[in-house]
């Protein structure tokens, strides 16, 4: 997040919520890592709200991931229609956190918030989520976009469905007809050569304007081999995570089931490196769904469930 966001009270952390996590979150218990005297934040994480009775379970592991990610200490909120499974859950990992680690922590319904600060009332306080918030519109006027809920990430990377479904396939076939007769006839070496360089080449039309549906299955069906999709993994870092993001959730949008672990690893990394776990998890559950053992699905969901920071990446990444 590069735009230093304020929020000047409890409302305003809960409007901010939205835009540190691109959706609308509902039913779920949110981690921010803070530093600092002003609390600027650092690590974050959000997870639906388990079962009643299983909060001190999640607790722990949450408490962990915060732990590991912030000497500083944290925020805890939680959210709820059901004010009292919000205050359980709150107060469930503020106790799982070292003492003084939770800095501060927040529960709230659709209507009222509290917290645990002392002279805090007991009957709370009214809040409500606004379209028109700052945080919200700073974050439009720089083209990110805030999902309704959780659920509408998964339409970024979605399979195609119906008629529309039909047409992508017969194109990614004949698309794979044509390489697969220009790798009959050429020389092996100037032929991977060749694709590298195609690759890369649609990669950087992609960040820079919009690829039709022919273009993006192309890229799908090129970049599925896998010392073509680690050329493009390889590209991806922190300063471009959001475009590479939007290019790869676009190209798994009309990828076949064969072709579209690839583009969905891609996005996943890239939603990774930009800090956006949520992005990542869905993209990773849908190779995983079409793939149970795919190499590089498997390592980004491990990255996940322990919390790995992106910044691990640059410390591993080759020479450009």
């Amino acid at each position: 997040m590069d735009h230093p966001y304020r929020a000047h009270t409890y409302e305003d952390l809960l409007n901010l919520l939205p835009t540190l996590f691109g959706f609308v979150p509902y039913e779920s218990v949110i981690g921010l890592s803070v530093s600092g005297p002003r609390c600027r934040f650092g690590f974050r994480l959000r997870h639906d709200l388990p079962e009643p009775g299983d909060e001190a379970d999640l607790a722990s592991d949450l408490a962990d991931h915060l732990r590991r990610h912030g000497d500083g200490g944290a925020f805890v909120v939680a959210l709820s229609s059901d004010a009292e499974r919000a205050r359980v859950m709150a107060l469930a990992l503020r106790d799982a956190l070292p003492p003084g680690h939770g800095r501060l922590t927040l529960w709230a319904d659709d209507e009222r918030l509290w917290t645990d600060e002392p002279g805090h009332p007991v009957e709370g306080e009214p809040w409500s989520l606004s379209d028109v918030h700052e945080s919200r519109l700073v974050a439009i006027t720089r083209g990110e976009v805030i999902l309704p809920d959780r659920s509408a990430l998964l339409d970024e990377v979605a399979a195609p469905e119906g008629e529309r479904a039909r047409l992508l396939e017969r194109l990614q076939h004949e698309t794979l007809e044509r390489l697969m007769l220009r790798a009959m006839t050429t020389d092996p070496e100037a032929f991977l050569a060749g694709e590298r360089a195609a690759v890369a080449d649609l990669v950087d039309r992609g960040l820079r304007e919009h690829l039709d549906e022919a273009a993006l299955v192309e890229l799908a069906v090129r970049a599925a081999p896998t010392h073509v999709r680690d050329d493009c993994w390889w590209r991806i870092d922190r300063g471009n995570g959001r475009r590479m993001h939007a290019l790869w959730a676009a190209v798994s949008r009309v990828a076949g089931d064969d072709v579209a672990p690839s583009a969905l690893c891609l996005a996943a990394f890239a939603a990774w490196q930009w800090g956006d776990g949520a992005r990542a998890r869905v993209a990773v559950d849908r190779a995983l769904q079409i793939d149970p053992h795919h190499r590089m699905a498997l390592l980004l969901a491990r990255a996940l469930d322990v919390g790995l920071h992106p910044d691990a990446w640059s410390s591993t990444r080759r020479p450009a």
